[in-house]
Parts: structure tokens; C-alpha cells; sequence
């Protein structure tokens, strides 16, 4: 299951707190090897990556597209990219072709704060001939304004978006936590998502997507309040559970998600019990 943009976001915030300490140096150019990508935090187009792009730009490297640098960030661990994800995707293609590799330029920003590398990203791309749109904007504006740091002075700076806009998000993201919502699933599900659900006023319905992420929040809740411990007592786990609610380790068995982490035995003793049941020793046939 791939990382949702709350977890890699969270990672990366984690990451460079416990690595404050700047570069050995600062790049004009690094190895193809020593260049990582985050997308889930950093590609600002809602589409990703686009492959025919990347082809078309990896043939033409030794010459218009040479002379534009990749941006990167320093993570306080290595250099990831923020804006050009299909630069990077062009020499890793002439890379797998077996082409000359040499160092990919890039332009280094090794002193920025994370939420203004997300503003980067989204500043960056725009000048692109491809703009970027008012909902992908929007977006990165609201994970800046989700992960926490940075005033509205700094927030505004950072993300190209008027003072009242960040106040409004602010706003939504103040209203939505007091009505349970996660800050996890508001940045999964993105700005425009979080503005209709604060205007909904209610919260009964969920999409794939949104129960994937809430699902993603309550597993690392869980994680932290039990450790080991749950995997270790599964007959205290289903004992807290009915604890709760009498109904709710059977509608935890009707659902997809219990039939897909089922192994094969464990599918297995729930067929034969389900057997036993219908057809009990003496009953009829």
C-alpha cells in the first residue's frame, strides 16, 4: 500500500527535526544517485508524473533542458526534489537506456524550512508553461497550513496565496479538528475536500479514499497507545472491542478489509466454523 501524503509529510517534518545540522556542502551538481523524490509531499500536479513528458524531455538533455536545473532540498539527510520531478525522471530514463550519465545539475536550497520547500514546489511550477491550477494550489497551500509551522506573515509568503486565504484555511482547519476530523485526513483528502466538508456542516459519508485515510490515522493511534501488545493479547484486542460494542468484532469480520488480511488458515477456520454452525453434530443433513 503506497504512503499517504499525512505520513510522508509527517516523516519528512520528523526527519529534518532530528537533523538540523546543514550539508557538507552546497551542490551545483549530484550524482543521479544521490537525488531522492518525495512525491506525495513535493510533486504539486494532482496528474503525477507524466511518462510521454519524461520521455520526450530525456532525448533532449543535451540541449535546451540541459541548462535547467532541478531544485533540491535538503532533508537534513539527503537532497529531494522539489520541482523537477520529470527532469529527474528524464536522466534516470537515459540512465536505463544505458546513455552517458553525468551529474544532474541542480539548484540547492539547503537552509529552508519544509513548509517553505512545499511553497517552493508550488512557486516553482508555476512558472512552468504548464500552470499549475487553483485546486493544486490550493492543495499545497493547505498542507503548509495542516503541517503546523510558520505565522500567517511567513505561511502567506511561502505559499503565493492571499492573507485572507490562509486565514480562511486556518479557520476550516480549526472547525474540522473540533468536530473529530483528523489534521491526517484533511491533507489526504486536500483543500477542496476539507472546504465542502467544514460547509457540509456534517460528516456521514465516506469515500474510498477518505476512509483509507482515516483508517491510516487510527492504525498509527492504535500503534503508539499498544505497541506489541496487540499483536502479542489478540484475545484481549477482541475482548476491548466487544467491550465497546457486542456488534462490532462480527461487522469487523463481514467487512473486505478483515477477508483481506486473512491468511489462508485463518480463512480456513472461519469456513469450518461457519460449518459446524450450519450443520451441528446430530442435526439434519
Amino acid at each position: 500500500m503506497s504512503e499517504t501524503p499525512s505520513v510522508a509529510l509527517k516523516r519528512l517534518s520528523q526527519e529534518k527535526t532530528d537533523n538540523p545540522h546543514p550539508p557538507p556542502k552546497i551542490p551545483r551538481s549530484l550524482p543521479l544517485e544521490d537525488i531522492q523524490t518525495e512525491p506525495e509531499v513535493f510533486q504539486v500536479r494532482l496528474d503525477g508524473l507524466d511518462a510521454d513528458r519524461a520521455e520526450e524531455i530525456s532525448h533532449d538533455l543535451d540541449n535546451t533542458a540541459l541548462g535547467e536545473r532541478v531544485h533540491v532540498w535538503w532533508s537534513g539527510t539527503r537532497w529531494i526534489v522539489i520541482d523537477g520531478h520529470h527532469r529527474a525522471a528524464a536522466y534516470r530514463l537515459r540512465e536505463a537506456r544505458g546513455e552517458t550519465t553525468i551529474k544532474v545539475p541542480v539548484e540547492a536550497h539547503p537552509s529552508m524550512p519544509l513548509n517553505e520547500a512545499i511553497g517552493a514546489a508550488s512557486k516553482l511550477n508555476g512558472r512552468e508553461k504548464i500552470t499549475i491550477t487553483r485546486a493544486e494550489k490550493g492543495n499545497a497551500a493547505w498542507k503548509m497550513v495542516c503541517e503546523g509551522s510558520g505565522s500567517i506573515a511567513e505561511l502567506v509568503k511561502w505559499s503565493g496565496v492571499s492573507k485572507q486565504q490562509i486565514s480562511i484555511m486556518r479557520g476550516v482547519l480549526k472547525r474540522l479538528r473540533e468536530r473529530g476530523i483528523s489534521t491526517s485526513q484533511m491533507i489526504d483528502q486536500g483543500w477542496d475536500w476539507s472546504r465542502n466538508t467544514d460547509k457540509r456542516k456534517t460528516f456521514s459519508e465516506f469515500s474510498e479514499s477518505a476512509a483509507e485515510a482515516m483508517a491510516q490515522d487510527w492504525a498509527e493511534r492504535i500503534g503508539k497507545a499498544l505497541g506489541g501488545k496487540a499483536v502479542d493479547n489478540p484475545s484481549v484486542v477482541a475482548r476491548a472491542l466487544e467491550i465497546i460494542s457486542p456488534a462490532l468484532p462480527s461487522r469487523m469480520i463481514e467487512s473486505d478489509a478483515f477477508w483481506d488480511a486473512l491468511n489462508g488458515a485463518g480463512r480456513s477456520l472461519l469456513e469450518e466454523f461457519d460449518l459446524e454452525e450450519n450443520n451441528p453434530i446430530g442435526g439434519d443433513f
